[in-house]
């Protein structure tokens, strides 16, 4: 009984000084009336938005490339490693065919085959780079994608077959090339589990073959086998 007196008196104790606060004061005033208990502070487990955060500073990355270009599809290869938070050094080889951009298959009814009108060579290239990509706006965005520019150079690999043998038949008769070159590009890394990641890049290459150029197509001679190359790029943390 003495109990439930004693609260019964502080509540409406606690319900007077209410009242007349409430009727002295608007609502804002009241609110701001209240005094802030400063010495707790409740803070969440973990971020209310979940945000990848590369620790770049040790990783290493090898994974592989689809990409497109004025050749047509191709595949690709890399190691790239962070030396700091927002600057990675890599080597990457690329696999595609070579052509001019006119190239296209006919169909042959007394053969029955597809055929290409001029062309007299097969060409495959293989460039070799090694380059640097630099993260931009990592301080900035500090969000679920990295930005960066790419810089690189190095040695391209590049085989003529003869077009008028069978496919196989003609690397037995297959000239072999080296030319250097170089490409500058950017690109965005969107990380994944494991802080592997999935990320597109777009690259333009300058390869100048030099001299007469190479022919795909007769009296068609390339003579540079860059241009631009589009690249899906999946990354394996190692």
């Amino acid at each position: 009984m003495n109990k439930l007196v004693t609260t019964l008196i502080l509540f409406l104790a606690s319900f007077a000084i209410c009242y007349s606060v409430g009727n002295s004061h608007p609502i804002n005033s009241f609110i701001n009336y209240i005094p802030l208990d400063t010495n707790m502070v409740f803070e969440s487990p973990r971020p209310l938005i979940e945000s990848h955060k590369l620790e770049t500073s040790s990783y290493k990355y090898w994974g592989f490339n689809v990409i497109l270009s004025n050749n047509g599809f191709g595949a690709g290869t890399f190691y790239d490693r962070f030396i700091a938070e927002d600057l990675s050094l890599f080597v990457n080889l690329y696999i595609s065919g070579a052509r001019n951009t006119d190239e296209f298959d006919i169909y042959d009814p007394i053969t029955g085959r597809l055929y290409v009108p001029g062309k007299i060579n097969r060409l495959f290239m293989f460039p070799l780079t090694f380059g640097v990509n630099k993260f931009i706006f990592t301080k900035t965005l500090n969000s679920n994608f990295f930005p960066y520019l790419s810089f690189g150079i190095g040695p391209t690999f590049i085989i003529s077959t003869p077009y008028n043998k069978e496919f196989f038949t003609s690397f037995g008769y297959a000239h072999f090339y080296v030319r250097f070159g170089g490409f500058v590009g950017a690109g965005i890394n969107i990380p994944t589990v494991n802080n592997s990641y999935v990320g597109v890049s777009i690259r333009y290459y300058w390869i100048p073959f030099g001299g007469n150029g190479l022919e795909s197509i007769r009296d068609l001679p390339i003579k540079d086998f860059g241009g631009f190359f589009l690249g899906l790029n999946i990354g394996i943390n190692i």
